[in-house]
């Protein structure tokens, strides 16, 4: 079976064991990392190595590949299994004209927690790294409108603006946050942002396809958000949107990697407000 075959495979049976397949395994959420690079692992690396690491138990958010590991003088323990993630390489391609045109290529590497490990000293603790100011200096930068009224959260397509119960709503600053980046995902669908919504003339059934898609999105680059800032995401799996997610996984082995696409790109958009505000339409 092919990479996206498996991840898609893991997500679906995730999912239908009643496990959130994006939701961070610890305390404090944060992104996979190479334990030699010290690198963080993104997009749909970041689901798959969060999955393993809850369904096999693992208490380390830190990964290795075999060269790796041996190069540290340590090594894997015998009959552990390894995990695959996926790798952008750029190949040069001979066109008519004689130029090279540089594509993504990308290829699967095998990697191993460190609890599989043996012959490395390491703290299993994960940093945690909560800056809520921090994430007001996001917001201000991206300056959504923003309004604090009733009980719903949700993102107003019509009206582009996001309404958010107050905090004292919330039990705590990590459930509003969480709470409030999964619809500033939304906010970046608008039109005229990253006009990923779907459009009012679209058919129904379209439409509902599109919004299902849009909300899965939206929960992916929630949780991406929470890591980037080390909270704890408010996350349930009583979505209404699941039945229609197995649906299109188990048809589309696609459709996973399409939503981690699109979450990064809406994660890379608000980034780009905050190097430079003046980019904002």
């Amino acid at each position: 079976m092919n990479y996206r075959g498996e991840i898609t495979n893991k997500i679906i049976e995730a999912f239908e064991a009643g496990v959130t397949p994006w939701q961070c395994p610890f305390e404090a959420s944060s992104f996979p990392i190479n334990y030699k690079t010290k690198q963080e692992y993104h997009g749909i690396n970041t689901l798959c190595l969060w999955l393993t690491a809850y369904m096999k138990g693992y208490t380390s958010n830190y990964w290795l590949g075999f060269a790796q590991t041996k190069s540290l003088k340590a090594h894997i323990r015998k009959g552990e299994k390894a995990t695959s993630v996926a790798v952008c390489m750029m190949k040069k391609d001979e066109e008519s004209d004689g130029e090279k045109a540089i594509t993504p290529v990308f290829k699967t590497e095998s990697v191993f927690n460190l609890d599989q490990i043996e012959g490395l000293e390491f703290n299993t603790e994960n940093q945690s790294i909560t800056s809520f100011e921090g994430i007001e200096t996001l917001l201000n930068s991206v300056s959504p409108i923003i309004r604090h009224k009733g009980e719903r959260a949700y993102f107003s397509l019509s009206a582009d603006f996001i309404n958010m119960p107050l905090k004292s709503k919330f039990k705590d600053n990590e459930g509003y946050y969480s709470t409030l980046f999964h619809e500033l995902i939304h906010w970046t669908g608008y039109k005229s942002r990253l006009n990923r919504i779907d459009k009012p003339d679209t058919v129904l059934d379209e439409k509902q396809k599109n919004r299902a898609f849009e909300e899965l999105v939206a929960e992916i680059g929630a949780s991406f958000l929470c890591a980037e800032f080390g909270i704890k995401p408010n996350i349930n799996n009583t979505s209404s949107y699941v039945a229609s997610w197995l649906k299109e996984l188990k048809n589309n082995k696609n459709y996973i990697f399409k939503a981690c696409k699109s979450a990064n790109s809406a994660i890379a958009y608000l980034k780009s407000l905050v190097s430079n505000p003046k980019t904002q339409t």
